[in-house]
């Protein structure tokens, strides 16, 4: 099975199949394998728990078989006679237990500070997401290409729906990333801190050959 047909079957399990967020929770999902140097639920960035809440309130017919804290992108393409590369590994690595990087974890804590105060009231899918958003964010990677998502648009039209004061105040069309810091450094984040922009391979593009607020120092 390869990717868009295992897309299309889990999206076939879906109980809302042509809402926007299960066409992006379902590319999220498929995204990570627990076969890439951390386990599904660490590169995921939610706790097995949390992960199964989520699949059971957006995909439950998928979840047959399914042992929360191993790898769901597995889970969905053995359903369909293949394997990915994970061959289903189990986790019960934390988020904090898997990281060296103890700058990291602060970063990925502002993120997801960050967007939950801005989330959409009453907005269930709300927590999961920023959890899963902060974590991409780590990534050297354009944010909707960590996330799996199938280009920017779609990232700006989820972080719309859910953090919508947020995304609104995006009146510049900053990188998302970018414009993340832009809100933290506004909000007073010390600009000396090192931030994931720093050495990404691609913060020329983000950045456009001019210097970060951080950067700059001001």
């Amino acid at each position: 099975m390869d990717r868009k047909s295992a897309q299309d079957r889990l999206m076939a399990w879906s109980r809302t199949p042509h809402a926007p967020d299960t066409r992006d929770l379902a590319r999220i999902l498929l995204h990570r394998c627990s076969g890439r140097p951390v386990s599904y639920v660490h590169g995921l960035g939610l706790e097995a728990g949390a992960l199964a809440a989520l699949i059971d309130a957006h995909f439950p017919a998928a979840a047959a078989g399914w042992t929360p804290g191993t790898c769901f992108s597995d889970h969905v393409r053995r359903l369909g006679g293949v394997r990915c590369g994970c061959a289903g590994m189990t986790s019960a690595v934390s988020r904090e237990g898997n990281s060296a990087d103890n700058w990291l974890l602060r970063e990925e804590r502002d993120f997801r500070d960050l967007l939950m105060r801005h989330r959409l009231e009453n907005d269930a899918s709300a927590l999961p997401l920023a959890d899963v958003i902060a974590r991409a964010c780590l990534e050297n990677d354009h944010l909707w290409r960590s996330l799996g998502l199938a280009d920017r648009p779609h990232l700006a039209a989820l972080l719309a729906r859910h953090f919508p004061s947020l995304a609104e105040a995006n009146t510049r069309k900053l990188r998302w990333k970018r414009f993340f810091y832009e809100c933290l450094w506004a909000e007073g984040r010390p600009v000396a801190r090192p931030t994931v922009c720093d050495a990404c391979l691609h913060q020329a593009e983000c950045y456009d050959g001019t210097a970060s607020y951080h950067q700059r120092g001001t």
